[in-house]
């Protein structure tokens, strides 16, 4: 937290009704909404969620010390202890305006990234680049609440902010524009993440392009990162920036890009990414203990919004040994038995899935591929078709390449992925379960020296807790 902020500003900011031990000059170390990890001196905020309430919690985060709670009930602390109470409207809405009005005083570049795929890994790239003393969005703190928290956490010697947007729905990152104000950024891709809810493509083109939107009316505006390979992307720069824009171009396919992605492999035994890029300044060829060539995109993409920043080429080229996998998100792990674990068990989508198995595929192919495959959540009416689409286009792969593979589906849409692995390639072994607590044994079980292990599915399957148990 800056160290100018005192309590009598979040009064302010969220022109709240004071009562309790209110003290206007008691300096603010940080905001938490989670009473379990409170420590003596924070503000508690209570946020509602679908699944819980943080309202039954506020005499628990005054009895553990908070210096005051941000509330939407009336609220009277215990008498034995010396908190404020801060009685809000919305208390999510409260945390925002904090947010907001911490951004204003920030007077660094601030960035945001967006996308169907490799937000985070992106996100964490740039902020490598970008060199000390750069915030960047925590794990995936990429909603209204988490993008607010990630403000809660600059500092007086913050000099760059690299924020990640999520969403859900249309009008989120509008939302969190308005609140954040980034001056450039990044769309990724524009893929099918998210599609049940946004009811097809198009309305996730819709959605990721408020980003873009937002950047077109900043005066004055850093500009963007563009990757020129995907279409859904070109088409937002296109129609919303047609009277142009400061852009740094990437690309594998178009070597009068920016920077031009002019070799990318993965290394069969180790599986690690060896990288070529060019541009104007020079070329960089560099390995990165990232798995799966899409990673490619996301370093090009990354150097290209440090260089929007200001960021030189030397200074990439020696911050880029330094860059590393997110956590469940490409990190790979070597366990006993020569056994290799690909953990990308953050979360899933069509596209992205496909585009793993596609690196899976160029390791050793002489070793076992172990899949253990979450179903694909926020898909809704499109999930059958999806699942099968994935399924028969592994089959494919299989059959292709002449690899040995153990498929593990978990979770029921999964069963339809199976089906339509089974019509192409039938002699591949494969195994359905329901839930990732009936899943541990039998994979754990049925492993063999040399495997490749490569575990991937939506959040909510939560297959970080296989992984977990496998190293």
């Amino acid at each position: 937290m800056l160290s100018w902020v005192r309590l009598h500003h979040l009064a302010d900011w969220t022109k709240a009704e004071i009562t309790g031990s209110f003290l206007p000059d008691a300096a603010i170390t940080s905001l938490n909404s989670d009473s379990r990890t409170l420590v003596a001196g924070e503000v508690f905020v209570a946020i509602r969620g679908e699944k819980f309430d943080g309202h039954h919690f506020l005499e628990e985060a005054a009895e553990r010390g908070a210096l005051a709670v941000i509330t939407e009930k009336p609220f009277v602390p215990p008498v034995s202890s010396k908190t404020a109470v801060l009685k809000v409207k919305n208390s999510l809405q409260a945390f925002a305006e904090i947010g907001k009005a911490l951004r204003e005083s920030f007077k660094g570049p601030v960035v945001a990234i967006t996308g169907s795929a490799g937000k985070s890994s992106t996100k964490d790239m740039v902020a490598v680049f970008l060199g000390p003393d750069t915030l960047c969005s925590p794990k995936s703190y990429n909603n209204l609440l988490g993008v607010s928290k990630t403000l809660c956490l600059l500092e007086d010697r913050t000099r760059h902010l690299v924020l990640e947007m999520g969403m859900n729905g249309l009008g989120e990152i509008q939302e969190m524009c308005e609140y954040f104000q980034p001056q450039g950024g990044l769309i990724t891709n524009i893929g099918d993440a998210h599609i049940g809810k946004m009811g097809g493509r198009d309305g996730i083109y819709q959605a990721k392009k408020e980003l873009f939107d937002w950047i077109s009316r900043m005066n004055p505006a850093l500009g963007i990162a563009f990757n020129l390979d995907d279409d859904w992307v070109v088409k937002a720069v296109k129609e919303t920036f047609p009277k142009g824009v400061r852009k740094i171009t990437y690309s594998a396919k178009d070597s009068s890009a920016d920077i031009f992605i002019s070799g990318k492999e993965i290394e069969p035994k180790s599986g690690a990414l060896n990288v070529t890029l060019k541009s104007e300044d020079g070329e960089l060829e560099v390995a990165i203990p990232h798995f799966g060539i899409h990673h490619a995109y996301n370093l090009a993409g990354a150097i290209a919004l440090a260089k929007l920043v200001g960021v030189s080429w030397i200074d990439i080229s020696q911050r880029v040994e330094k860059v590393l996998p997110s956590h469940h998100r490409g990190e790979m792990k070597q366990l006993s038995q020569e056994k290799t674990l690909i953990d990308e068990s953050y979360n899933s989508n069509p596209s992205a899935l496909l585009s793993a198995l596609e690196s899976v595929m160029l390791l050793d192919p002489n070793r076992r591929r172990v899949l253990v495959l979450g179903a694909m959540r926020e898909l809704e009416g499109f999930s059958r078709e999806l699942h099968e689409e994935v399924g028969f286009k592994l089959g494919k792969m299989l059959i292709e390449k002449n690899i040995s593979a153990l498929v593990c589906g978990v979770g029921d849409d999964t069963q339809f992925l199976l089906d339509s692995l089974r019509k192409v390639a039938p002699n591949t072994q494969v195994c359905f379960m329901q839930n990732v607590k009936e899943a541990e044994r039998p994979v754990i079980s049925q492993l063999k020296k040399g495997d490749i292990i490569f575990v991937k599915g939506s959040r909510g399957i939560e297959l970080d807790l296989l992984v977990k148990k496998l190293t």
